[in-house]
Protein backbone atom coordinates (compact mmCIF):
# COMPACT_ATOMS: atom_id res chain seq x y z
CA UNK A 1 0.00 0.00 0.00
CA UNK A 2 2.60 2.39 0.88
CA UNK A 3 3.94 2.00 -2.47
CA UNK A 4 0.57 2.68 -4.47
CA UNK A 5 0.41 5.84 -1.95
CA UNK A 6 3.88 7.00 -3.17
CA UNK A 7 2.63 6.66 -6.80
CA UNK A 8 -0.52 8.60 -6.24
CA UNK A 9 1.99 11.53 -5.04
CA UNK A 10 4.45 11.17 -7.93
CA UNK A 11 1.34 11.14 -10.75
CA UNK A 12 0.46 14.91 -8.51
CA UNK A 13 3.55 15.84 -8.85
CA UNK A 14 3.87 15.04 -12.67
CA UNK A 15 0.16 16.28 -13.45
CA UNK A 16 1.28 19.62 -11.58
CA UNK A 17 4.65 20.27 -13.17
CA UNK A 18 2.90 19.27 -16.74
CA UNK A 19 0.32 21.78 -15.94
CA UNK A 20 2.79 24.60 -14.64
CA UNK A 21 5.24 23.93 -17.36
CA UNK A 22 6.42 27.04 -19.36
CA UNK A 23 5.66 26.83 -22.93
CA UNK A 24 8.51 24.51 -24.79
CA UNK A 25 10.58 26.86 -26.72
CA UNK A 26 9.51 27.73 -30.07
CA UNK A 27 11.40 27.11 -33.49
CA UNK A 28 12.17 24.03 -35.40
CA UNK A 29 13.52 20.82 -33.11
CA UNK A 30 16.69 19.41 -33.87
CA UNK A 31 16.69 16.00 -35.94
CA UNK A 32 18.31 14.58 -32.92
CA UNK A 33 15.43 15.84 -30.02
CA UNK A 34 13.15 14.65 -32.53
CA UNK A 35 14.10 11.39 -32.84
CA UNK A 36 14.51 11.17 -29.12
CA UNK A 37 11.26 12.22 -28.34
CA UNK A 38 10.04 9.79 -31.12
CA UNK A 39 11.51 6.97 -29.16
CA UNK A 40 10.76 7.93 -26.18
CA UNK A 41 7.01 7.97 -27.41
CA UNK A 42 7.50 4.66 -28.35
CA UNK A 43 8.23 3.64 -24.91
CA UNK A 44 5.58 5.41 -23.05
CA UNK A 45 3.42 4.27 -25.70
CA UNK A 46 4.66 0.88 -24.86
CA UNK A 47 4.61 0.98 -21.22
CA UNK A 48 1.39 2.31 -21.65
CA UNK A 49 0.09 -0.87 -22.66
CA UNK A 50 1.71 -3.18 -20.96
CA UNK A 51 0.51 -1.96 -17.88
CA UNK A 52 -2.88 -1.98 -18.97
CA UNK A 53 -2.31 -6.00 -19.55
CA UNK A 54 -0.96 -6.12 -15.99
CA UNK A 55 -3.42 -4.71 -14.34
CA UNK A 56 -5.84 -6.87 -16.02
CA UNK A 57 -3.73 -9.95 -15.29
CA UNK A 58 -3.52 -8.76 -11.04
CA UNK A 59 -7.63 -8.13 -11.45
CA UNK A 60 -7.73 -11.67 -12.29
CA UNK A 61 -5.58 -13.01 -9.94
CA UNK A 62 -7.54 -11.20 -7.17
CA UNK A 63 -5.21 -7.87 -6.53
CA UNK A 64 -7.21 -5.41 -7.03
CA UNK A 65 -4.75 -2.88 -5.52
CA UNK A 66 -2.15 -4.05 -7.57
CA UNK A 67 -4.61 -3.64 -10.38
CA UNK A 68 -5.11 -0.08 -9.48
CA UNK A 69 -1.17 0.61 -9.13
CA UNK A 70 -0.74 -0.52 -12.94
CA UNK A 71 -3.64 1.23 -14.07
CA UNK A 72 -2.19 4.30 -12.48
CA UNK A 73 0.94 4.24 -14.00
CA UNK A 74 -0.50 3.27 -17.28
CA UNK A 75 -2.38 6.01 -17.15
CA UNK A 76 0.99 8.76 -16.29
CA UNK A 77 2.89 6.69 -19.04
CA UNK A 78 0.09 7.83 -21.41
CA UNK A 79 -1.75 11.34 -20.40
CA UNK A 80 1.31 12.69 -19.09
CA UNK A 81 4.57 11.56 -20.35
CA UNK A 82 3.75 10.20 -24.18
CA UNK A 83 0.91 13.60 -24.25
CA UNK A 84 4.23 16.10 -23.43
CA UNK A 85 6.55 14.34 -25.60
CA UNK A 86 3.53 14.88 -28.75
CA UNK A 87 3.22 18.04 -27.90
CA UNK A 88 6.81 18.67 -27.99
CA UNK A 89 7.26 17.23 -31.33
CA UNK A 90 4.04 18.85 -32.86
CA UNK A 91 2.86 15.63 -33.69
CA UNK A 92 -0.60 16.19 -34.81
CA UNK A 93 -0.35 18.39 -37.99
CA UNK A 94 -3.73 18.96 -40.33
CA UNK A 95 -6.62 16.29 -40.79
CA UNK A 96 -4.86 15.22 -44.64
CA UNK A 97 -1.22 15.16 -43.08
CA UNK A 98 -2.48 13.17 -40.23
CA UNK A 99 -4.69 10.88 -42.45
CA UNK A 100 -2.06 10.82 -45.02
CA UNK A 101 0.65 9.31 -42.21
CA UNK A 102 -2.07 7.37 -40.80
CA UNK A 103 -2.36 5.59 -44.52
CA UNK A 104 1.32 5.53 -44.79
CA UNK A 105 2.36 3.75 -41.57
CA UNK A 106 -1.01 0.91 -42.24
CA UNK A 107 0.10 0.08 -45.41
CA UNK A 108 3.28 -0.46 -44.77
CA UNK A 109 2.01 -2.94 -41.88
CA UNK A 110 -0.56 -4.49 -43.96
CA UNK A 111 2.01 -4.86 -46.88
CA UNK A 112 5.48 -5.18 -45.38
CA UNK A 113 6.04 -5.31 -41.49
CA UNK A 114 3.49 -7.99 -40.92
CA UNK A 115 4.21 -10.21 -44.41
CA UNK A 116 7.44 -10.30 -42.56
CA UNK A 117 6.87 -11.56 -39.62
CA UNK A 118 4.84 -14.19 -40.66
CA UNK A 119 7.10 -15.62 -43.11
CA UNK A 120 9.64 -15.28 -40.22
CA UNK A 121 7.05 -16.82 -37.71
CA UNK A 122 6.30 -19.90 -40.33
CA UNK A 123 10.04 -20.80 -41.10
CA UNK A 124 10.35 -20.78 -37.24
CA UNK A 125 7.61 -23.40 -37.02
CA UNK A 126 5.79 -20.82 -35.03
CA UNK A 127 2.95 -21.63 -37.26
CA UNK A 128 0.12 -19.66 -34.44
CA UNK A 129 1.85 -16.90 -34.54
CA UNK A 130 2.62 -16.33 -38.31
CA UNK A 131 -1.10 -16.95 -38.57
CA UNK A 132 -1.72 -13.75 -35.92
CA UNK A 133 0.46 -12.04 -37.82
CA UNK A 134 -1.28 -12.43 -40.85
CA UNK A 135 -4.78 -11.78 -39.28
CA UNK A 136 -3.61 -8.58 -38.25
CA UNK A 137 -2.04 -7.46 -41.43
CA UNK A 138 -5.41 -7.88 -42.76
CA UNK A 139 -6.52 -5.41 -40.04
CA UNK A 140 -4.17 -2.95 -40.89
CA UNK A 141 -5.30 -3.11 -43.95
CA UNK A 142 -8.73 -2.57 -43.18
CA UNK A 143 -7.38 0.58 -41.19
CA UNK A 144 -5.57 1.70 -44.33
CA UNK A 145 -8.62 1.41 -46.63
CA UNK A 146 -11.00 3.62 -43.76
CA UNK A 147 -8.01 6.39 -43.62
CA UNK A 148 -8.00 6.40 -47.64
CA UNK A 149 -12.12 6.63 -47.38
CA UNK A 150 -11.97 9.20 -45.20
CA UNK A 151 -9.32 11.59 -46.68
CA UNK A 152 -11.17 10.84 -49.96
CA UNK A 153 -14.07 12.31 -48.02
CA UNK A 154 -12.15 15.23 -46.44
CA UNK A 155 -11.12 16.54 -49.89
CA UNK A 156 -14.38 16.19 -51.59
CA UNK A 157 -15.60 18.30 -48.99
CA UNK A 158 -12.93 20.55 -49.62
CA UNK A 159 -12.05 20.84 -45.76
Amino acid sequence: MKLFTQLISVSALAALSFAAAPALAEGELKDQTKQNLEAAMHGEAYAHLKYLAYAEHARKSGHPELAKLFDESANVEANEHFAREAQALNLAKSDEANLADGMAGEHYENTKMYVKYAEQADAAGDKKVAAMFRQIAADEGDHYNAYKSAAEKLKAAGK
